[in-house]
């Protein structure tokens, strides 16, 4: 016990509070970059583990972490925003600013996290929503976009209030954060032994799913391509043949009349006479064709159909959606010797031709300066 000091927040709320400010900076910064996806998704697994648990919490926690005890009067909010520099009064737990600000985010957060993970199955084909159909990704993205800005906003002002409040309040109210303790004439929380083991359980395991899923992705639940085809094990002929004349291209990644067209000059097809330099051709035709990106609900499977829905395009790299994600990349980076050409995916996708997937944590800049990387990141 601190003298003259009374104690308002326990060890779990604290943790709880501080490792979502993490994750949410975490969160916010790795958008801006897809090759930390990772980090991105780790980080949201987490802060959605941490706001279903304050949910919880919000109903069973300590006294002052319970909402029957937050203030959310609009008439006192008013009266503290319009009076935050003439009334000085210390708040024993939440004051009505941080009471709204708390319960908003953790209802966007919420959304946030459930539309980010609705994403991850609709759009990215990965994670244990990966069954959902690709035209939820609109929405779900709309849903992500605005509760994202909403939380970033809501965040920002808490921290401005929460930061005049303590030092022109002189209240204690971030170093309270930190010790638990404040400086006012109230009653001290009681934290049970039950309280204890579920706040320290309800960490502990969303950090371990979250940070299970950034090291080990491809055997996590939440992150994992569970419809991968690594083409060296499903058609070895296939893999072989085709990557010994240029890097080797999913048949997902095109139509099957783009593979047609493609395929239709066996005479003249990357300066190679296919009847003579492929011994597998009709079978790997074949092959292709049958699983052209008409079958795959991938990301990129999709974004090439509907680019060349009644348009005559056989390269991948002439489709809209190619040039719309790559719209940020510069032209003279292909007239850099370590990637020579718009095709050659492989200088900046380290996993391209060996699976049915491009993770956007698998993208790499090494043939970029660091000052060209961040201008193609940050750039809108």
């Amino acid at each position: 016990m601190r003298e003259n000091q009374v104690y308002i927040w326990s060890k779990i709320t604290r943790y709880f509070h501080w490792i979502l400010v993490i994750c949410i900076t975490v969160t916010f910064a790795s958008s801006y970059f897809e090759n930390l996806f990772l980090l991105h998704i780790s980080f949201g697994i987490i802060a959605g583990g941490l706001l279903t648990f304050r949910l919880l919490w919000g109903f069973i926690g300590p006294f002052y972490a319970q909402f029957k005890n937050f203030d959310f009067s609009l008439t006192d909010l008013f009266y503290y925003l319009t009076k935050l520099f003439k009334d000085k009064k210390t708040h024993i737990g939440h004051n009505p600013a941080a009471s709204w600000a708390t319960i908003l985010l953790i209802v966007f957060g919420f959304f946030c996290t459930v539309s980010g993970v609705v994403l991850l199955g609709s759009q990215e084909d990965r994670g244990i929503f990966s069954l959902l159909h690709p035209t939820l990704s609109p929405f779900a993205l709309q849903v992500h976009v605005i509760s994202k800005n909403v939380v970033g906003i809501v965040a920002i002002i808490h921290i401005i209030g929460a930061t005049l409040e303590h030092f022109f309040h002189k209240s204690d109210t971030v170093t309270s954060m930190i010790h638990g303790y404040k400086k006012i004439d109230a009653k001290p929380i009681v934290v049970t032994k039950f309280q204890n083991y579920l706040g320290t359980f309800a960490i502990i395991f969303s950090l371990w799913v979250g940070l299970f899923s950034l090291f080990f992705p491809q055997i996590s639940i939440m992150t994992k391509n569970y419809d991968e085809i690594v083409y060296t094990k499903d058609n070895p002929q296939f893999a072989k043949e085709c990557s010994e004349c240029h890097t080797l291209i999913s048949p997902t990644f095109m139509t099957k009349s783009m593979w047609e067209i493609a395929l239709e000059n066996k005479k003249e097809h990357f300066k190679k006479d296919l009847t003579k330099d492929v011994p597998h051709f009709e079978s790997i035709k074949k092959y292709i064709l049958k699983n052209s990106a008409e079958t795959s609900e991938t990301e990129i499977s999709q974004g090439v159909i509907q680019s060349t829905i009644g348009k005559f395009k056989y390269r991948i790299t002439r489709t809209e959606y190619w040039k719309d994600i790559h719209r940020k990349i510069p032209r003279s980076a292909y007239k850099k010797e370590s990637i020579e050409s718009k095709s050659n995916c492989a200088a900046c996708h380290m996993n391209f031709g060996k699976t049915n997937y491009i993770n956007d944590e698998d993208i790499s800049l090494k043939s970029f300066t660091l000052k060209e990387a961040a201008t193609i990141y940050l750039k809108n």
